[in-house]
């Protein structure tokens, strides 16, 4: 009696190949997330300083402005606002701001810049 050579794959090792390609894919998703945290973190800290760095500009150029009642919130592709808090301190030989915001996972940053005032 002639036997056959076995043809294809049997449903068995399809299910396996299913179940890497499916872990690979969670794992690239995974990825995915955390780069895009990443990339609204570090748009925050640009703003953050951007701002401060505006508000330190002014001081130099000698158009002081207070930012204490400053507040900025960028629209953000995402629907949700990150809300940017200004303050300034100008005692003493340097002009320190800080800015203060809420990321995307809810914590409370803080930014300070501070340059010597200008004569």
């Amino acid at each position: 009696m002639k036997t056959r050579a076995p043809r294809g794959f049997t449903l068995l090792e399809m299910m396996i190949s299913l179940l890497v390609l499916a872990v690979g894919a969670l794992g690239l998703l995974r990825l995915e997330t955390a780069l895009l945290h990443s990339q609204i973190a570090a748009n925050d800290y640009n703003t953050a300083t951007n701002l401060a760095q505006a508000t330190l500009e002014q001081w130099k150029t000698g158009k002081p402005s207070d930012c204490s009642q400053s507040s900025y919130a960028p629209a953000a592709a995402s629907g949700t606002l990150a809300r940017f808090n200004c303050r300034s301190d100008t005692s003493g030989d340097n002009a320190r701001v800080d800015v203060s915001w809420t990321d995307s996972q809810g914590e409370n940053l803080t930014l300070s810049l501070a340059a010597p005032k200008s004569r």
